[in-house]
């Protein structure tokens, strides 16, 4: 891991986005971590940090609540074994502060060797609601594999691609007989959930008529680009400076192919954003040096 140095010349002792005071005995709560497991909300981290506990600390969850950590409504931290499993909200940007927040905290916690995966839900390119994708390059909706930000009046492309030994890892933790598709390939990270995707249920018009979608999607499809989402890049850009190994594992919901409402019945979505956490497990429990 590589991290700003100034940090150690000036220690923190209040991490303002996560509300906490950095005293031996809140670091302590941190030390010894391996695995940062990332989701969009907080109910959905709860949720994997309860299988973590059955399945990798085998702990009855009948009497264990996870317990977030930190002390803001922004984001939730729960802790089960060597893994975290955090929520990071909607978006480029708002995964971008959960990023520094975390990884500084686990700096200062003494945290050297860690790996990020975010895990989630996302719109399918070319393939069936259902399927998982394990991301090998994030894209801009330029289709640039770079995540474009400005530091002042500066901008500033930074490459966005996973950690390739990684995706393959994952891939290869899985049983042969998965009861569900998974793929490796890449994501666009798009600027918002509807005109950014241009999808035509949003409360404005998208200004792309259906022709000209279509062919985007034929475009991004040869690219070997299967799913839109709204994280990979920040995640992606982050994790290359900071030499943190990292990727995304985000089942779909939707083939855009075919449109943009989700089809699928209540019942089906519950099982298919299982699908993700399942395949995040799967791996954690082929590491050696994943500890109770």
């Amino acid at each position: 891991m590589q991290i700003n140095p100034l940090l150690d010349q000036n220690p923190e002792q209040f991490l303002y986005l996560f509300n906490l005071e950095l005293t031996p005995a809140n670091l302590d709560k941190f030390r010894n971590i391996r695995y940062v497991i990332m989701q969009g909300s907080s109910k959905r981290s709860a949720l994997l940090a309860k299988k973590l506990a059955k399945h990798v600390a085998g702990i009855d969850t009948r009497f264990f609540e996870p317990v977030n950590l930190v002390n803001t409504s922004n984001f939730a931290v729960y802790r089960v074994g060597s893994v975290l499993a955090v929520s990071h909200g909607m978006g480029n940007v708002t995964i971008d502060a959960l990023l520094h927040a975390v990884t500084k905290l686990l700096h200062f916690a003494g945290n050297t060797q860690l790996e990020y995966i975010r895990v989630g839900t996302s719109g399918g390119i070319g393939i069936e609601p259902g399927t998982v994708v394990v991301t090998k390059n994030a894209y801009m909706p330029n289709l640039e594999p770079y995540y474009t930000t400005y530091e002042l009046d500066q901008r500033v492309d930074t490459p966005t691609h996973a950690d390739l030994a990684l995706v393959e890892r994952i891939l290869a933790a899985q049983p042969d007989k998965l009861p569900f598709p998974i793929v490796s390939g890449n994501s666009v990270a798009a600027d918002d959930f509807y005109l950014g995707q241009c999808r035509y249920d949003g409360a404005m018009r998208a200004r792309r008529d259906h022709d000209y979608r279509a062919k985007f999607f034929e475009k991004v499809h040869a690219l070997d680009i299967r799913n839109f989402e709204m994280e990979s890049c920040a995640l992606g850009a982050f994790c290359n400076l900071a030499k943190i190994p990292a990727t995304m594992i985000a089942v779909t919901l939707v083939n855009r192919f075919e449109g943009d409402q989700i089809k699928s019945s209540a019942e089906q979505l519950v099982e298919f954003s299982e699908r993700s956490q399942q395949v995040v497990i799967n791996y954690l429990l082929s590491r050696k040096d994943l500890s109770n």
